[in-house]
């Protein structure tokens, strides 16, 4: 079974976490850099101890450069793969530890409380460098990397105590100092889980709500395209399939009248040329539909300025295009309005014998679009007119895929109104 998103993943690097462990590796590296520059400065003037610890600052920058270069070199990660992140905390972790013990075990406890109780460069056990890798194991791993670092820390300070050479009542003061020290410990490092794991459930969730809503603009697609395919097979049977019909019986009323009134059938071979004419004309529309729509290359306000005057080119109607700039608009609010005014003008070419249509596009406030195409040809009632004739069933799905209100309106006589209002 596949670890949930939100949780710590041991095998992936957290972002961000390697770049913040080389981060500190140099920081670490330029202080021992610093104290050993402060110690041969002091050396220089004639300071010193009783104690020859001039191998301490040189031991601080040559480990630090060593494991500076550890975590800095690619190959490392490579090779390693994914232990690399558990070597480069342990061993962050347990250097400063290292120190400390060598400090305790070379150094008697005069001279070792007159530095101070970190070492030569201020640089110890209980130095901001042991918080570091707790930090970034428990951002890594999680619990366990907490408990995990937490118990090399207290295994550390017990390991230290025989080293120190106190008194019984002190060594029970350094011990519950150490316990002291090891629960702030743990409550950073817990701190730093609960806010690990939050962020970590967020970008799980935020991961899931991608992906259904990729998945629903997917579905919202194939539903986009089915209805388009619906369409267009509900245009060809109004038109295409309907002449072809006319023609089948015109050609039959051909037949029967050449032999006997030839007259009849000259003007019966005109009407089905017209007839030929119109259905070829509508299955290239058709055709013209299925392509690449031109709202990719021309945008929308050109594309309705081309479809007008195709259209009145195509009819010799008088065709006035009113059509504004109404800016960038969603795609799929784009290629409704289009594909409505484009059923619209249809309509008016096959069955409205208009003279005049007016087609126009402009903004409603800053948020709103409005297409209106309306004609002065005969009209109908509304109420008497099947739903699925006219390409008005695709205009309503059209208009309820982009949550449009769609209005059509006409009486006998006196015209038609398609008007389509969307949001932005």
């Amino acid at each position: 079974m596949n670890q949930p998103a939100y949780l710590p993943n041991p095998d992936r690097t957290a972002p961000g976490l390697l770049r913040v462990l080389r981060q500190a590796a140099a920081l670490r590296f330029a202080l021992a850099i610093l104290g050993l520059g402060t110690y041969l400065l002091t050396r220089a003037a004639g300071h010193g101890l009783e104690v020859d610890l001039s191998w301490l600052p040189w031991l601080l920058a040559g480990q630090g450069a060593v494991f500076l270069a550890f975590v800095m070199w690619e190959g490392a990660r490579v090779r390693l793969g994914k232990w690399f992140l558990p070597v480069a905390l342990s061993w962050f972790l347990i250097m400063p530890i290292v120190e400390q013990a060598l400090i305790y075990r070379y150094t008697p406890a005069a001279v070792f409380s007159r530095l101070g109780g970190g070492g030569a460069v201020g640089i110890g056990f209980e130095g901001l460098f042991v918080v570091i890798p707790v930090i970034l194991a428990t951002w890594q791993y999680g619990r366990r990397g907490l408990i995990g670092s937490l118990a090399v820390l207290l295994v550390g300070q017990l390991l230290l105590a025989p080293l120190m050479g106190l008194t019984p009542a002190d060594l029970a003061f350094y011990l519950l100092g150490s316990l002291g020290r090891v629960a702030m410990m743990a409550l950073l490092g817990y701190v730093v889980l609960q806010l690990v794991l939050a962020l970590r459930s967020e970008h799980g969730q935020l991961i899931e709500a991608n992906r259904q809503l990729s998945q629903r603009a997917a579905t919202a697609e194939q539903l986009a395209e089915s209805r388009e395919r619906n369409r267009l097979s509900r245009e060809l049977h109004d038109t295409l399939a309907h002449s072809l019909t006319g023609l089948s019986v015109q050609l039959k009323a051909l037949d029967t009248l050449m032999g006997r009134d030839p007259e009849a059938a000259a003007r019966q071979l005109k009407d089905a040329q017209a007839t030929v004419k119109t259905g070829l004309q509508e299955a290239r529309r058709a055709i013209q539909a299925l392509r690449a729509s031109p709202l990719e290359e021309l945008g929308l306000p050109e594309a309705l300025r081309q479809l007008c005057a195709r259209t009145s080119e195509r009819t010799g109607l008088r065709l006035e295009c009113g059509v504004e700039d109404v800016g960038a608009l969603d795609p799929l609010t784009e290629q409704a309005i289009y594909r409505v005014a484009e059923s619209a003008l249809a309509n008016i070419e096959q069955h409205a014998g208009a003279e005049t249509i007016v087609v126009s596009l402009a903004l409603l406030g800053a948020d709103r679009v409005r297409l209106a195409v309306r004609d002065d040809g005969v009209g109908f009632d509304p109420a008497s007119l099947p739903a699925d004739r006219f390409g008005i069933a695709g205009m309503r799905e059209r208009a309820e895929l982009i949550g449009a209100n769609l209005v059509i309106a006409s009486r006998p006589g006196k015209g038609t109104t398609v008007a389509l209002e969307a949001g932005r």
